[in-house]
């Protein structure tokens, strides 16, 4: 009897233990309910957009404040009213959840309300376990918004169509007043670019090959930036001047300070160009150890002069050409990294003439119109001629073909100048494409090609010695073939 009591109570124990557990559990669970609903109330009282539920009667049962505020109607006029009601006696001039309860489907709509309001609602069915819908739920937006977004996206738009306007103006006017021809599109880029950088002090880096117009463009940032006021434009090539007379050149030099010195020592170009622009042309060929030097001023704004001491503060704005790879050239430790990288803030790469054909008939009556002018002639190219000249390659850009068209004009005896007619050096450059419009002795055109292949290597390279190498054969070779086509020239020149 005793043990059956004890095993009695140790059951009901474990019982109250159980369900104690059990209704903790419930209890925590309720918690958890009730906080998540909290949080979503909260989220409902103070969303932004304004909230609205209907039943599936079409009874309006709950607002959030926004809803007030973005159609102007108080909640205690839609609350436990019927949506065709609220319709009909002009509070709302539709219904989204009307609608919503009759296609089933999410709907939005422009919705008017009395107030004059006007707002997007969106309306999204909720449906029971059987499919069918138990509420409405609406979302509501102010289409003040978008109405706003879309003046302010008009506004963007006039404002990008004046400023293009703006653009092309002051690009005719530097095309006037520079004297420049571009027709083409990347003309019209590059000239669109280089007014924007002439605003600001940043250095520029110009790329192309030889005579495309580096220093052409180089002006024209100078003279459309504030410091075509404040200083002059000053040019230094690079390449031209020898490498131990370079640095005093660049950075001046004080009394004393090599023999052969003035008395009272020579600015540098530097000081020169101090308010201005220093164009550093060819700056590729500049040596390393003046590459250092160079880096230095630009960095710290001051140069102490050959000879010096003391420090003199300069400010100029730098702008550097070159027709080299400058980072093929660092690769090779020819040229500064960091150098190149204080330089190439903005780089403005020219396309070559044959890149951008558009360019060359206008070039052409620009040279005509000049030419003509300067020598009181009335000569013109004919249209065989034009085709011949639009047509060709270019290897010497616009230099070149400013070159050939004064050539062709000057030694032309007629006023309507023949392709037969035009300049010699343009008949042979067409050998530097291998395109021979007639047949020719096999060793005339090779004589072609090996003058060409070695003008354009001594052009490029200062010593026989290193043109013998790029071309593959002896110096000797390279000095007799050299000397045989100068002779050649002084021969008919005479």
């Amino acid at each position: 009897m005793r043990r059956s009591l004890m095993l009695f109570f140790e059951l009901y124990n474990n019982t109250v233990k159980y369900l104690l557990d059990a209704l903790i559990k419930v209890l925590n669970q309720f918690s958890i309910i009730e906080e998540l609903n909290e949080e979503l109330e909260s989220i409902f009282l103070n969303s932004y957009d304004g909230i609205s539920i209907v039943n599936n009667k079409g009874i309006t049962i709950r607002v959030n404040p926004a809803m007030e505020r973005l159609t102007g109607v108080k909640k205690e006029e839609v609350i436990g009213k019927d949506m065709r009601q609220l319709v009909k006696d002009g509070v709302f001039n539709d219904s989204v959840s009307l609608q919503v309860l009759e296609t089933k489907k999410a709907t939005t709509i422009i919705q008017k309300s009395r107030t004059g309001k006007q707002t997007i609602m969106t309306g999204t069915p909720i449906m029971d376990q059987d499919g069918r819908i138990k509420n409405v739920v609406i979302n509501i937006r102010d289409i003040t918004e978008l109405y706003n977004l879309k003046e302010q996206l008009e506004r963007t738009r006039e404002l990008t169509s004046h400023y293009q306007w703006e653009i092309n103006e002051l690009r005719l006017q530097v095309i006037k007043q520079n004297d420049i021809v571009a027709e083409s599109k990347e003309m019209h880029d590059i000239l669109d670019l280089a007014l924007r950088v002439a605003k600001v002090d940043s250095s520029v880096l110009l790329l192309g090959e030889s005579g495309v117009g580096k220093e052409v463009l180089a002006k024209i940032i100078h003279k459309s930036s504030s410091r075509f006021q404040l200083g002059s434009y000053i040019k230094i090539n690079s390449g031209a001047i020898p490498a131990n007379l370079l640095e005093s050149e660049l950075f001046g030099y004080e009394e004393g300070a090599f023999t052969g010195a003035r008395k009272k020592g020579k600015p540098g170009m530097f000081q020169l160009a101090t308010g201005g622009t220093l164009f550093l042309d060819e700056i590729g060929e500049l040596p390393l150890e003046l590459q250092v030097k160079l880096l230095r001023v630009i960095q710290e704004r001051e140069l102490i002069p050959l000879g010096g001491v003391k420090s003199v503060k300069v400010d100029v704005r730098i702008i550097a050409a070159t027709n080299k790879n400058l980072k093929k050239m660092m690769e090779e430790g020819k040229f500064r990294e960091d150098l190149y990288y204080r330089l190439n803030v903005v780089s403005i790469e020219i396309p070559p003439l044959r890149k951008r054909k558009e360019d060359i008939p206008a070039l052409i009556s620009h040279f005509l119109n000049e030419i003509n002018h300067k020598y009181n002639f009335r000569k013109q190219f004919t249209a065989e001629a034009l085709k011949q000249l639009i047509s060709y390659n270019w290897p010497g850009n616009v230099r070149q073909l400013a070159n050939i068209v004064e050539r062709s004009l000057i030694t032309s005896k007629e006023e309507w100048i023949c392709k037969e007619e035009l300049s010699e050096e343009f008949t042979e450059g067409k050998a530097r494409q291998f395109d021979f419009d007639d047949i020719i002795p096999l060793n005339k055109a090779v004589e072609l090609v090996e003058k060409t292949l070695i003008n354009k290597a001594m052009e490029k390279y200062k010593t026989t010695y290193e043109v013998a190498k790029v071309l593959n054969v002896s110096q000797a070779t390279i000095a007799r073939k050299a000397k045989k086509y100068r002779d050649y020239e002084h021969q008919r020149e005479k």
